[in-house]
């Protein structure tokens, strides 16, 4: 039933989400579709992690308790054993109960072997359901012990040829703003120091990225994901969605650095896993200007670089932020 229950779960993951997943259009255009596809392999493999982690997790604690309550009626019973050998006949309960004359007294005793019989067969009956039962969750735990390592095979697999992608992608990138800074500069022309607005907003990296909806996903320890993941090449650059300040840069163990930009709008948008920094708490920022560059800091650290990002209306709960970033990116 548990490994039955598993296999569904596995399938309803596989099947979690069905929304599109974008990637810029440009010249290189099947490049540009292995990307979407190695990106959304990498993020259905960490929300089987977070699913199966969780699993493994609540099978050591099922199986802990049960080993213990096993524990405890073996112990009992080697106590009686070990209590009968020292003591010999003296201990029989045979013995004991003839041991005197009364009849009233015999009874009583009677009744009360009776009884202590009754609670050895049920806690005997007990103990054997109980190692019925550890077997079987060994066995499931040993299942979703290597499934979760058929997922992390898969998963760092396809996170190197993301990661390797990326590289190409974006070492592509800088020649063709170098060939274009160069044709700007020919022309006498300023060179443009922002990226391109889409209205009043500006996507959050430049033309290389992949993204789709993954609110909710499961993560390790009861975690859910709060943003939305946009991977594009490391150390490019990651842009002020719209007009607003900075309020604060950060480091944390899971979101690596970090900057808050409270926009004009109300919002505060939250940008996490950057490489390094291009502003700091108190500047004010134009949309589509430089205010950090994508990384893999935090508990990103090894994998494909992207850019965590949060939308919080208002400054408070975040919401799902993939509107949002349809909107700011196309």
């Amino acid at each position: 039933m548990l490994v039955r229950r598993l296999a569904v779960l596995l399938t309803a993951v596989l099947a979690l989400t069905h929304a599109p997943v974008t990637a810029s259009a440009d010249p290189g255009a099947s490049a540009r579709a292995r990307l979407a596809v190695l990106a959304a392999r990498v993020q259905d493999a960490e929300e089987r992690e977070g699913v199966l982690a969780d699993r493994m997790a609540g099978l050591d604690r099922r199986l802990a308790a049960t080993e213990r309550e096993l524990r405890t009626i073996r112990t009992r019973f080697a106590a009686r054993a070990r209590a009968a050998y020292q003591h010999g006949l003296g201990a029989d309960p045979i013995v004991v109960m003839m041991s005197t004359a009364d009849p009233g007294t015999v009874i009583e005793r009677l009744d009360l072997l009776n009884a202590a019989s009754r609670r050895d067969d049920l806690l005997l009956r007990r103990g054997a359901a109980l190692t019925r039962q550890m077997r079987a969750q060994r066995r499931d735990l040993d299942l979703a012990r290597r499934d979760a390592s058929a997922v992390h095979r898969a998963l760092a697999a396809d996170s190197a040829a993301l990661k390797g992608l990326l590289a190409r992608l974006g070492a592509a990138d800088a020649a063709a703003e170098r060939a274009a800074s160069g044709r700007t500069r020919a022309a006498g022309k300023p060179r443009a120091s922002r990226a391109r607005l889409n209205g009043r907003y500006a996507c959050l990296v430049g033309p290389t990225r992949a993204y789709r909806s993954t609110w909710g996903a499961q993560r390790s320890g009861g975690r859910r994901h709060k943003g939305t993941d946009v991977f594009a090449p490391y150390g490019s650059p990651s842009y002020a969605v719209t007009d607003g300040v900075v309020t604060r840069t950060s480091t944390s163990g899971n979101g690596g650095l970090q900057v808050y930009l409270r926009g004009n709008d109300g919002n505060e948008y939250f940008y996490a896993h950057m490489s390094r920094y291009a502003s700091h708490a108190g500047q004010r920022v134009a949309a589509g200007e430089v205010i950090a560059y994508v990384g893999d800091s935090g508990n990103a650290r090894g994998g494909p670089s992207h850019v965590h990002f949060e939308v919080h209306p208002g400054g408070g709960a975040p919401v799902d932020p993939y509107p949002y970033v349809r909107r700011f990116c196309g």
